[in-house]
C-alpha cells in the first residue's frame, strides 16, 4: 500500500490535485474558523491537543471537499456502512499533528501571549499545499496508518 506514496503513482497523483489552489481557496473562504478573531493562550502543547482533536480535523473535512464516492486505493464505493476518510499523506512530516504544530511554532510566543485561531488553521492549511490528500475507505485508512 505505501506505494500510493511515491511521486509517480496514479493515486498520488489524484490527491495530490486535491490540495491544488489553496490560497485562492483561501481567499474565498467563508468558513468562520478561518476569518473570526478568537484567540487562545495556553503552552504549545495544550493548544496543539485542543486544536488537533476536534477544530482540524474538521477543518480538513469542510475545507477540503471531494467529488468521489470510491475509496482512491480499493475502489470500494461509498454507502451506509462503507464510509471515506480524508487521509494525510504518511510521510514523515506530513501528518496532521506535524502540520499543526508547525503552523503552532509560526504564532507561538509564551504561555500568556494570545494566538488567533484563524492564524493558525490558516496556517496549517497552506501547509497541506503540495501534500497529497487521499480518501480511502475506512479498512484501506487502517491499513495505510500502520
Amino acid at each position: 500500500m505505501n506505494t500510493i506514496n511515491e511521486d509517480n503513482d496514479p493515486i498520488y497523483k489524484k490527491a495530490l490535485g486535491r490540495t491544488q489552489n489553496i490560497d485562492n481557496k483561501l481567499e474565498k473562504t467563508k468558513l468562520n474558523c478561518l476569518i473570526n478573531g478568537c484567540s487562545m493562550i495556553g503552552t504549545k502543547k495544550d493548544i496543539l491537543l485542543h486544536l488537533k482533536g476536534g477544530p482540524a480535523k474538521n477543518l480538513i473535512n469542510s475545507f477540503f471537499k471531494y467529488t468521489t464516492d470510491k475509496c482512491d486505493y480499493c475502489g470500494i464505493q461509498k454507502n451506509r456502512t462503507n464510509q471515506l476518510d480524508r487521509a494525510h499523506c504518511n510521510k514523515d512530516g506530513c501528518d496532521r499533528s506535524s502540520l499543526l504544530e508547525k503552523s503552532i511554532d509560526n504564532y507561538y510566543i509564551d504561555e500568556m501571549t494570545p494566538i488567533k485561531i484563524k492564524d493558525i488553521l490558516r496556517k496549517f492549511i497552506a501547509y497541506h499545499k503540495e501534500i497529497p490528500l487521499f480518501i480511502l475507505c475506512k479498512k484501506c485508512h487502517r491499513e495505510y496508518d500502520t
